[in-house]
């Protein structure tokens, strides 16, 4: 069962139409006749919307486990999730991390992350699905552990930054693109590991 039709049975348990269910959720009515039609996959943003208009549960409408409705409580001020401001770079710059506040050019203020996180914007396509252009990307500058599989950001030997992921083969380090348009890179000395992707964030247009 797709995210679809557990919003078709959705609708149909609260016994309300198309038009009403938009006003509750504040989605507009021609974006939810695309994801009923399949056209179109609801994001995050919008199913969080959902679930908290409607008191429904979260994780059954992107997995459908669990039950579809939960008992509401209303969320009181010291219960609300606490956010840290994070710095967006423009660019990794030379030196890194030393002189970082001269690159940067926005703050975001995201829940459940370390204090001296930091993000970029990815560029390209290289690492979709996974990360796609324009998202914001949180990392952990290095000194920091990395393993095989995890997603870092690198510098290559002429000093553009990329977002890969690192694996072992053969006893030595690749960097991988998810999009498997893109070759995949053996780094020499040149190239510098500078931080760890800890978690990815992503507007959504609707």
């Amino acid at each position: 069962m797709e995210v679809k039709d557990r919003l078709k049975i959705l609708i149909s348990i609260l016994r309300i139409t198309l038009k009403e269910f938009s006003q509750k959720t504040g989605i507009p009515y021609i974006t939810l006749q695309h994801y009923l039609r399949g056209t179109r996959e609801p994001g995050t943003e919008n199913l969080q919307k959902i679930a908290l208009q409607l008191d429904i549960n979260l994780n059954w409408l992107l997995t459908g486990e669990g039950e579809p409705f939960i008992k509401s409580k209303p969320v009181l001020p010291e219960e609300a999730m606490p956010t840290r401001k994070i710095p967006v770079l423009g660019k990794i710059p030379a030196g890194f991390p030393h002189y970082v506040a001269e690159q940067v050019i926005e703050y975001i203020a995201l829940p459940d992350v370390p204090e001296n996180a930091l993000a970029i914007i990815a560029k390209g396509d290289s690492m979709s699905p996974v990360i796609k252009d324009g998202d914001y990307v949180i990392f952990l500058a290095m000194p920091i552990d990395i393993f095989s599989g995890d997603i870092v950001i690198v510098n290559n030997e002429w000093g553009e930054t990329m977002i890969k992921r690192y694996r072992i083969k053969d006893n030595k380090p690749i960097l991988v693109s998810e999009n498997p348009e893109y070759p995949t890179i053996q780094p020499n000395e040149h190239y510098q590991i500078l931080g760890k992707v800890i978690s990815i964030w992503r507007k959504i247009k609707i």
